[in-house]
C-alpha cells in the first residue's frame, strides 16, 4: 500500500492537502483546499487498489469513472456534492464537498461516556430526516450499501444528518478482485449492518438500505454492536431488552419488520416505512376524522356509546359477491293531519270570514250615519204674526 500524501502537497495544481480525515482498507480521505474555488474546503477520497499490475489499474479507472458518473447524478442537500475525479502518480481521487460535523459513531461514543444513549424520539427524528435522502437515491437506481453510524454525519451548520461514503470504492475493489466470477460473496457493507443477501450474494435492493438504517437505529438506542443484539441460534434480534428506555411497541414493530431476514418480509420502499412511522406515532390516523355537527356547541358532551344498526335481516342474495347490494326502501316519517288539508273546511272558514266582514262593515256605516245626524244643527221654526 502506498504511503499517505504529505500534508501541504498540491495535487493537480489545485488541491492542497491539509490533513487526513480517515483511512480504511480500500482508501483514505483527506481534507484539502480547492484553490480553484477561493480555497474552499473539500474532501479528497483516494482509492487504493488491493492488487497491483496493469490490469488492476486499468480496471480501477474504468469502474471508478463509471461509479463517479452515477454519483454525479445525485443532487441532494443532505449528500455531499460530487465535484470531480482525477488521477495522479497512479492514484485515483474523487473530490466531494466537505461536511463539517461529527459522525453518529462519534456522537454515540460521547453519549456512552456519559452512560446514556439516544432516545426513541431522537432516533425517530433521524429516520424521518434520512428517509427522503434514501428515496432520492433509490429513485435514481442507486443503493448506498453501507449505511452505519460511521457513514451518517450530523452537520454542524444546520444539524441535519448527511449521508456520506457510498459503498462505491468497496464495490470497485470487489469487482477487481473477482473479475471472472458473478455474484460471489462480497465485502461491500459492514458486517452486522448489511443484510444477509448483500453479504452472501452481493445483491442489494432498496430495502437493503432500510435494513442498515434499522440496525443503525437500534445501535444508537442500545449502545451495543449488532453482534451483541442478534441471536445466532434463533436468528432473531433481541435488541429491545438492551434499550436504555422503554420503546413504544408500535415503533419496535416497525424496526423489527425492517430487520426481517428475508427481503420479501421487509418494507419494500421508503414510502412504506414513512407511512408505518406515521401510523405508529399517530394510531388515530387510521380512522377518518368525523366533521363536527353544526347543531352541537363545542362544549357539548357527545355520547361514546357504540352505535347499533337496527333494521331487517340482511338479504343473502343482495350481499353476495355476484350481486350488488340493494338499497333499503326509504320510509317517510308520518306527519300530523292539518285542517287546511280539508277543502270543505277551507270553504266554510272563508264563508264565515265573509259574513263577519259584512256585519262589521254594516255596523261601521250605521255608526257613522248616526254620528252625522246628531252633529247637524236644528232647523229654526218660523214665527207668524197676525195683523
Amino acid at each position: 500500500m502506498q504511503s499517505p500524501i504529505v500534508v501541504g502537497t498540491v495535487l493537480q495544481n489545485r488541491y492542497r492537502v491539509l490533513s487526513i480525515l480517515g483511512q480504511g482498507g480500500f482508501g483514505r480521505t483527506y481534507l484539502a483546499e480547492d484553490q480553484g474555488r477561493f480555497n474552499e474546503r473539500c474532501a479528497l477520497k483516494e482509492f487504493i487498489p488491493t492488487q497491483s499490475g496493469v490490469y488492476a489499474l486499468e480496471k480501477s479507472k474504468e469502474l471508478f469513472q463509471r461509479e463517479a458518473a452515477i454519483l454525479y447524478q445525485i443532487q441532494h442537500p443532505q449528500i455531499p456534492q460530487f465535484r470531480a475525479t482525477f488521477e495522479e502518480n497512479e492514484r485515483l481521487f474523487l473530490v466531494q464537498d466537505y461536511v463539517e460535523g461529527k459522525t453518529y459513531r462519534e456522537l454515540l461514543n460521547e453519549r456512552k461516556a456519559q452512560h446514556t444513549t439516544f432516545s426513541e424520539a431522537e432516533v425517530q427524528q433521524l429516520l424521518r430526516q434520512l428517509l427522503p435522502v434514501l428515496a432520492h437515491i433509490h429513485a435514481k437506481g442507486i443503493i448506498h450499501r453501507d449505511i452505519a453510524p460511521d457513514n451518517v454525519m450530523l452537520r454542524q451548520q444546520d444539524y441535519l444528518p448527511v449521508l456520506i461514503d457510498f459503498g462505491v470504492v468497496k464495490e470497485i475493489a470487489t469487482r477487481i478482485q473477482q473479475p471472472d466470477t458473478v455474484q460471489q460473496a462480497t465485502t461491500v457493507g459492514k458486517l452486522g449492518y448489511a443484510p444477509p443477501e448483500q453479504m452472501q450474494t452481493g445483491r442489494a435492493y432498496p430495502n437493503s438500505d432500510l435494513y442498515g438504517l434499522a440496525v443503525t437505529a437500534i445501535v444508537l438506542m442500545t449502545g451495543k454492536e449488532p453482534q451483541d443484539l442478534y441471536d445466532d441460534h434463533s436468528l432473531s434480534w433481541t435488541w429491545q431488552r438492551y434499550a436504555s428506555s422503554n420503546i413504544s411497541p408500535n415503533f419496535a414493530q416497525v424496526l423489527n419488520k425492517m430487520l426481517s431476514h428475508r427481503p420479501g418480509d421487509r418494507y419494500q420502499s421508503v414510502s412504506e416505512v414513512a407511512q408505518a412511522l406515521h401510523l405508529s406515532a399517530n394510531p388515530a390516523a387510521t380512522l377518518p376524522a368525523q366533521p363536527a355537527s353544526p347543531d352541537l356547541p363545542s362544549n357539548t358532551e357527545v355520547s361514546r356509546m357504540q352505535t347499533l344498526a337496527v333494521g331487517r335481516r340482511p338479504d343473502p342474495v343482495s350481499q353476495s359477491a355476484n350481486y350488488p347490494r340493494r338499497a333499503d326502501p326509504v320510509i317517510p316519517e308520518p306527519r300530523e293531519e292539518s285542517v287546511w288539508d280539508n277543502p270543505w273546511a277551507v270553504v266554510a272558514i272563508a264563508a264565515g270570514l265573509a259574513i263577519v266582514t259584512g256585519i262589521a262593515a254594516w255596523a261601521v256605516v250605521s255608526a257613522v250615519l248616526n254620528t252625522s245626524r246628531q252633529a247637524a244643527p236644528p232647523t229654526p221654526t218660523p214665527t207668524i204674526t197676525i195683523t
